[in-house]
């Protein structure tokens, strides 16, 4: 039996991979993580869930916050675990920022939790932090299935948890890839 929560797990869903990436942020990586292979298991989903609630038991916060896509369904996962919560997602605008959409709201002073699938710069949480103080509220703390930030550290003072943090995988600007140096052909998951 594989233990939840760990790079076998990721690897044995088809979530961990290996090769020549463009990462969302636009930078290029060897290492990638497809948590939609996760994510489209619940049975294998709900333990990681379970983990990070458990983390964040002590968390003030009654609605939860998922960046589409990739925070969604993990949102809405941690957000049933817990009575009395609402979940909710921020979308890509035109410009792209983060914006709240389809009559979602939050009121000033409401606590908010942030559940995304992976942060690796943590620029699109950032940009959620953003549009959730653009209404008045307030993020109580973020989570996240995979950190796979490059020192394992986040860029904010708020009180941050992950079920895996796999610092030391490295990213790079187009111009100082070597895997394209090498010719490598990029790869794009998502697509």
């Amino acid at each position: 039996m594989i233990e939840a929560g760990t790079l076998e797990d990721l690897r044995d869903v088809g979530a961990y991979l290996q090769g020549h990436f463009l990462l969302t942020t636009g930078r290029h990586s060897d290492t990638f993580f497809l948590l939609a292979r996760l994510t489209e298991r619940p049975h294998r989903l709900q333990p990681w869930i379970a983990r990070l609630h458990e983390q964040m038991e002590n968390i003030d916060a009654h609605t939860i916050v998922g960046p589409a896509m990739g925070g969604i369904i993990p949102a809405y996962a941690f957000a049933a675990m817990a009575d009395d919560t609402r979940v909710i997602f921020a979308e890509k605008s035109e410009t792209d920022t983060m914006v709240f959409r389809r009559g979602f709201r939050l009121e000033p002073g409401e606590r908010v939790i942030i559940i995304e699938d992976a942060l690796t710069t943590g620029s699109s949480i950032k940009k959620v932090m953003d549009a959730v103080a653009e209404q008045g509220a307030w993020v109580s703390a973020v989570g996240t299935l995979v950190n796979r930030s490059s020192d394992g550290k986040v860029p904010w003072n708020i009180p941050f948890f992950s079920v895996l943090t796999m610092p030391g995988i490295e990213t790079w600007l187009p111009e100082n890839c070597p895997l394209c140096r090498h010719g490598v052909p990029l790869s794009r998951p998502k697509r």
